[in-house]
């Protein structure tokens, strides 16, 4: 099955990287809070938008939203109960 996104190019330079020592949780714990400032973007843009532009921000808002509960999720699942 193909990919819907093309990987980038191996050359391509990363702007992002991480640390080999991060651990699980608090790689989650940090998408988890840039989740949460792409809603607030999202939501900040949709405010100032009308019609179909705006529907698209807040679609993508919405998907935010979905990503955040589930790597919320996740990390309640790693603590101890």
């Amino acid at each position: 099955m193909d990919n819907l996104v093309p990987a980038p190019p191996a050359s391509e330079p990363h702007f992002f990287t991480t640390t080999p020592d991060l651990s699980f949780e608090d790689a989650l714990a940090h998408a988890s809070c840039v989740l949460r400032c792409a809603a607030v973007a999202a939501q900040t843009a949709g405010d100032q938008l009308d019609g179909t532009a705006r529907t698209l921000v807040l679609s993508v808002m919405h998907l935010v939203d979905m990503a955040s509960v589930m790597v919320d999720r996740s990390l309640e699942c790693m603590q101890p109960s």
